[in-house]
């Protein structure tokens, strides 16, 4: 696996474009990983972080070619900076402390009644938004752990919502006949988590969590927790 990250400059036409819709950045990934929607390892994860930079990093089973994408919509003078995941991966072990920063889709099915497939709905405020994650923790190989307040005035929230956007935008029909009206409830998680069990970790690093991967959710990336 191969992890990428890609310095997009929001000023620019097409850059705008891509962050502007699902459909097309989704697009433009796979053109640069080709890569493939099926589930499970070996499916390619994208997400856009926003703050004082703009960064799309994408995952995928082969290094991409993203030069492309960065002549159309990078920073100028920056180029994309990919690079082996297998060996962090490998490295994950029980007790180890990251954190983290995840990007989901949190839904629910509603019953239409018998022999009726549910309906998905997207959970909408924030408490129902961190309650789908802490109720699918145990699964993936985790625990979250509360952080201290820095003025030493408690604990904070053991996994905080960072940011909520609700994009909409048309899917075309399976056969290729009319579109569907899409919305997805992106939810950016942020949080410190320690490892109980490394191997359905990397599985949930590898393959996702949650739904609507194509379109810019289920990526979870790690990172050095600092010490201040």
């Amino acid at each position: 696996m191969f992890l990428t990250k890609i310095d997009l400059a929001p000023e620019r036409r097409l850059a705008r474009k891509y962050l502007g819709s699902p459909q097309a950045m989704h697009a433009v990934v796979m053109s640069a990983t080709g890569g493939h929607d099926g589930n499970g390892p070996g499916r390619v994860l994208w997400r856009v972080d926003r703050g004082m930079t703009t960064a799309l990093y994408i995952l995928s089973p082969l290094e991409p070619d993203c030069s492309q994408l960065v002549a159309e919509a990078g920073t100028a003078g920056t180029q994309a900076r990919t690079l082996d995941y297998s060996p962090f991966l490998a490295s994950l072990d029980a007790g180890q402390l990251w954190a983290f920063r995840l990007a989901a889709n949190p839904s629910h099915s509603a019953s239409r009644g018998p022999g009726a497939r549910g309906q998905r709905y997207g959970h909408v405020t924030v408490e129902q938004q961190r309650q789908w994650l802490m109720d699918r923790v145990p699964r993936f190989g985790f625990e979250l752990m509360p952080v201290d307040h820095a003025d030493g005035e408690g604990t904070e929230e053991a996994v905080l919502v960072a940011y909520r956007e609700r994009p909409v935008f048309n899917r075309r029909r399976p056969g290729g006949v009319g579109y569907d009206r899409v919305t997805i409830n992106r939810t950016v998680y942020e949080g410190v988590l320690r490892v109980t069990d490394p191997e359905p970790l990397r599985r949930a690093l590898i393959a996702g969590i949650g739904r609507s991967k194509a379109y810019g959710c289920g990526l979870m990336t790690l990172a050095r927790v600092r010490q201040d």
